[in-house]
């Protein structure tokens, strides 16, 4: 289950379909199979891909579960090329989506520098999985709404997206800038932390659903607390189960928002 992507994969899935209840849009069957299939193909090339840390427990299981990563790539390349032939007048809203996956996957794969590899990341699945999919099913969507609460999905995803890098930084440090110094960690989460209360107070201010924002205070107050254990351990668990799941824990809150 860790390796096999399905949780990063289902996480998308459930951020798309809130980010839909949050702006009051109905939910587009198509958009999310088609964030589903990219996040799967996404995922399964880079399983394909040499792993940065040979003889991880990680590592072993892709070695061994190739035809796996293969039959999930070919499977998801075909729906994803089908839904995108399907929505020809929205194409350039998958630009930047597409844009931002390719600068960040193809470092890996060239070998090249990456800059701001953490803020890319966080900022990826924040397009991909908070405006991308409203934007893509109405056509008049409340941008007063959509921009605090993406500021504050990012600002949470940059969190999580930062102990990956953390736990990374030895085979990240030659080609980017890394976060290992404890001063830098510091400050950066305490940076963040400010950033999230001030993006959480004008979402407030903008009407956004309480449920959510609750929720994801919540959540970060989580992140926060635990950060000590996310700074330490290593383990495959902690990383590919919890805080993977974590971007998408805050689905609950649409079970206390009524239905439109």
């Amino acid at each position: 289950m860790l390796y096999s992507n399905a949780i990063v994969t289902a996480a998308a899935a459930m951020m798309a379909f809130r980010s839909f209840r949050l702006a009051g849009v109905t939910p587009d069957p198509a958009v999310i199979s088609l964030i589903t299939a990219a996040t799967l193909s996404v995922y399964a090339w880079h399983s394909l891909a040499p792993d940065e840390r040979p003889g991880s427990p990680r590592d072993i299981w892709n070695r061994k579960a190739k035809n796996f990563h293969r039959s999930c790539l070919a499977v998801s390349v075909i729906v994803l090329i089908f839904i995108f032939w399907t929505m020809p007048d929205r194409r350039l809203i998958l630009m930047p989506a597409v844009l931002l996956t390719g600068y960040y996957m193809s470092s890996g794969t060239l070998q090249y520098p990456i800059h701001g590899k953490t803020v890319v990341l966080a900022l990826t699945w924040t397009y991909a999985t908070m405006i991308m999919p409203v934007w893509l099913a109405a056509q008049d969507i409340r941008w007063i709404q959509i921009l605090p609460s993406s500021l504050v999905e990012f600002l949470y995803i940059y969190l999580i997206c930062m102990f990956f890098d953390h736990r990374d930084a030895a085979v990240d440090q030659p080609r980017h800038w890394s976060i290992r110094t404890p001063v830098r960690l510091r400050v950066i989460m305490l940076l963040t932390t400010i950033a999230f209360g001030i993006a959480g107070a004008w979402a407030w201010m903008t009407g956004l659903p309480r449920p959510w924002l609750m929720v994801k205070v919540i959540l970060m107050l989580i992140l926060i607390l635990t950060s000590g254990y996310s700074l330490r351990t290593r383990s495959d668990g902690w990383y590919y189960g919890v805080l993977d799941s974590m971007m998408a824990v805050d689905v609950v809150c649409l079970l206390f928002m009524p239905e439109d």
